[in-house]
């Protein structure tokens, strides 16, 4: 599968609404007055956020429809295919990296994640958000001995990897990442993993506080936020 023409026709189908406070979460985790790399950042509705926040910001995007998108909002963004090519800036460019649901689209994630990691300066801040195959729709469906084949969820059809938070921890600490913080974002948008009373909303607030206190059981998105410490596999 050529992963820049699927890519081209995900975001021809598509248009730029987003869900606003997942962005709001990851924008509250970058350090004020950043030098900011989005990876994989589609049209460019996180690094538009990002930009009105005060931010120096670069993006890149394997879709190159998706990059001229970002392009006409007069934003930096670069066509690059992160599976099986260098992200091209130098070593310790940014103070801050942004991995925002892209990896789980990669064959080759340990390669998007190491060259984040080199382009990212010691004592920088990298955020990854990324779908949870633990959450406790998923466990349930497999207990019944079924498949957890969700669209808009981690075992959505277009997804290549799937991730819970034991193995991303150990993935990012191998990279020389020391992890700050983890946190959950519920995602209640996404109907196969939340009943309808579960979006009611005293229920919302409820749900939405059980993901970020129980990232692996309640949320639909994984979010850390780690720090640049060691060369890789030296931390």
């Amino acid at each position: 599968m050529d992963l820049a023409q699927e890519a081209d026709r995900y975001w021809a189908a598509k248009d730029d609404r987003v869900d606003q406070e997942r962005l709001g979460m990851l924008l509250a985790l970058v350090p004020p007055r950043s030098k900011v790399l989005v990876i994989d950042g589609g049209p460019g509705m996180l690094a538009e956020r990002l930009r009105a926040a005060g931010h120096e910001v670069c993006m890149t995007e394997v879709s190159v429809l998706a990059t001229r998108r970002a392009q006409l909002k007069s934003l930096h963004a670069v066509a690059c295919d992160t599976d099986a090519e260098p992200l091209p800036f130098p070593d310790a460019h940014f103070n801050c990296v942004i991995s925002d649901s892209g990896m789980e689209h990669r064959y080759h994630h340990q390669r998007v994640l190491s060259e984040g990691v080199r382009v990212l300066a010691q004592g920088g801040t990298f955020l990854l958000l990324i779908p949870n195959i633990a959450h406790w729709r998923h466990r349930l469906h497999l207990l019944c001995g079924r498949m957890p084949e969700i669209e808009g969820a981690a075992t959505d059809r277009c997804h290549l990897r799937f991730f819970a938070r034991p193995e991303l921890q150990r993935m990012l600490r191998a990279q020389g990442l020391r992890v700050r913080h983890t946190s959950g974002y519920a995602a209640l948008w996404v109907k196969g993993l939340w009943p309808a009373v579960c979006r009611a909303p005293v229920a919302r607030s409820v749900f939405g506080a059980l993901a970020k206190l129980w990232p692996s059981l309640f949320a639909r998105d994984l979010i850390f936020s780690s720090t640049k410490t060691a060369p890789p596999d030296a931390a």
